[in-house]
């Protein structure tokens, strides 16, 4: 897969899984949405989360996106993280809004949630997939 065959694929809504390590080395693995800049992850999450502790531990991370089904593949990317401050209103919506739509969006933020989050930046050192084409 090209880069530009990668950036395509990232910047479309897909549920990807975000690992982390914990203290005692222990894989964590969740489901998280993200937005692809084209050079960082951008990824918000609950600000006392088990994913949050381990990036301010480890200053690391790792994303998988995959595609199911036929033609399967996955990108992984891995890298430093930078945690960041509170999730704002404005990105929140923009990351709903790229998932679920414009009006769907609007009533998910309405809850301030974005208050209790904070945002976790992923820029990539390595690369690596997999693809059954």
């Amino acid at each position: 897969m090209s880069p530009e065959q990668r950036d395509e694929f990232l910047r479309q809504p897909n549920t990807a899984v975000l690992a982390t390590v914990d203290a005692r080395g222990r894989p964590h693995a969740v489901p998280v949405w993200y937005l692809w800049t084209g050079e960082v992850f951008e990824i918000i999450g609950g600000r006392d989360s088990a994913k949050m502790r381990h990036i301010e531990r480890s200053g690391r991370a790792a994303l998988c996106v995959d595609k199911r089904g036929t033609g399967a593949f996955h990108v992984t990317a891995e890298g430093p993280c930078e945690l960041g401050a509170t999730a704002t209103r404005e990105w929140r919506l923009q990351l709903h809004t790229h998932y679920r739509g414009a009006e769907a969006a609007e009533k998910v933020v309405a809850d301030d949630a974005h208050l209790r989050q904070r945002f976790i930046t992923l820029r990539p050192e390595r690369w690596y997939g997999w693809s059954s084409r």
